[in-house]
């Protein structure tokens, strides 16, 4: 269960309540966000950000109530609602074999996500090439690794951190079964004796990785 905690000043501004009536913030987590309470011009409002350290520090929703308490229980509902309704709408990917998140999804685990500079750039450079794809030793050489297992592991790991975050359940990572944590990345397009395997992003993800890295 989450701990909440009283704060006497604001830390960030633009980032909490400011409490015009009271001295006080409420503070609560809740899933990936955090969640600040306070009075505002005389009324209880309850507001949720990215967790702190995250690079995305944006607003993601607000409640109102009759007290820091209710509004934070408020707060919570709608964000239980947006999070069922988010997981209703996503598309199934046969090629893939899972459920894929919106773009919108994406943009906010890549916003909080402590991703490396070479995940970073095995992201961006897949997202370049499109419906192309890439093979596993064109994206070892955009993240700068001599290594094409190096490579696999910090792709599956980035993998890992986006379904983690989003809450989609990938494949087992059975030994020669190509069906792993990079499935909620794209789908692999199997190769034969004289063409490589490549790797397509999801265009979902694609178009976050374009608008947010």
């Amino acid at each position: 269960m989450s701990k909440s905690k009283t704060k006497k000043k604001s830390r960030a501004a633009g980032t909490e309540i400011k409490a015009a009536d009271a001295a006080t913030i409420v503070e609560d987590g809740f899933g990936n966000y955090l969640i600040r309470a306070g009075r505002l011009n005389g009324n209880f409002v309850a507001r949720a950000f990215p967790e702190t350290g995250s690079r995305s520090q944006g607003l993601i929703a607000e409640a109102s109530g009759t007290s820091e308490a209710d509004a934070i229980e408020t707060l919570k509902e709608i964000l239980r609602i947006r999070g069922a309704e988010r997981t209703e709408a996503r598309r199934w990917e046969g090629r893939s074999d899972i459920s894929i998140p919106s773009k919108e999804e994406f943009s906010e685990a890549l916003g909080q996500m402590k991703l490396t500079d070479a995940q970073l750039a095995m992201l961006k450079a897949h997202a370049i090439a499109g419906d192309d794809g890439m093979s596993m030793a064109a994206l070892t050489r955009a993240a700068g690794y001599k290594s094409e297992d190096t490579a696999v592991k910090a792709l599956k790991r980035a993998g890992s951190h986006v379904a983690d975050f989003l809450g989609v359940e990938t494949q087992t990572d059975a030994a020669n079964d190509q069906k792993d944590a990079r499935e909620i990345l794209g789908y692999c397009i199997e190769g034969d004796a004289e063409t490589a395997s490549v790797w397509v992003m999801h265009d979902e993800l694609r178009h976050a990785v374009r608008s947010t890295i």
